[in-house]
């Protein structure tokens, strides 16, 4: 029960701060002050969230460029975002809240042309054989460089 009970504080702070974003008006490209207590949904919060609303999302057999595109706009309606027309190619891709996403089958994560940095978190998505989102996890850099697996 205790642990039931945490989930769910820990889901509705989660919740707040989205709503919050969402009528802020900000965009994933509007900088937020890390630990801002209105708007910057911490790591826990984070990884809860997306898990909540991505697990289970199908989808299909989309080419990998439609698939990256299908999952950051449900995770901007996850978080209060408004979805832009198009992603910019920022670093990180959701400057606001300090994450890129990558979303694989395969347990060998690859950061291409950028080296990874320790401050910045890495919102990693797992989708199944079958094409379905199965399991979310937000790391730091620091985290990714010293764990070989952050599935376990």
């Amino acid at each position: 029960m205790r642990i039931e009970n945490q989930h769910n504080i820990i889901l509705e702070n989660a919740q707040r701060l989205t709503k919050n974003i969402s009528k802020s008006g900000l965009s994933i490209y509007d900088e937020i002050p890390i630990g801002d207590p209105d708007l910057w949904i911490p790591s826990q919060e984070l990884e809860l969230l997306l898990n909540e609303e991505l697990s289970g999302l199908e989808l299909g057999s989309l080419p990998i460029r439609t698939r990256s595109k299908v999952v950051k706009t449900k995770i901007c309606e996850v978080l209060g975002y408004p979805v832009p027309s198009s992603f910019k190619k920022t670093k990180p891709r959701f400057l606001g809240q300090n994450f890129d996403t990558y979303t694989q089958k395969s347990n060998n994560l690859q950061i291409w042309n950028e080296d990874i940095s320790s401050y910045r978190r890495y919102v990693l998505i797992r989708v199944s054989t079958e094409n379905i989102i199965t399991k979310v996890k937000v790391v730091t850099g620091d985290m990714l460089v010293s764990v070989k697996s952050p599935w376990v």
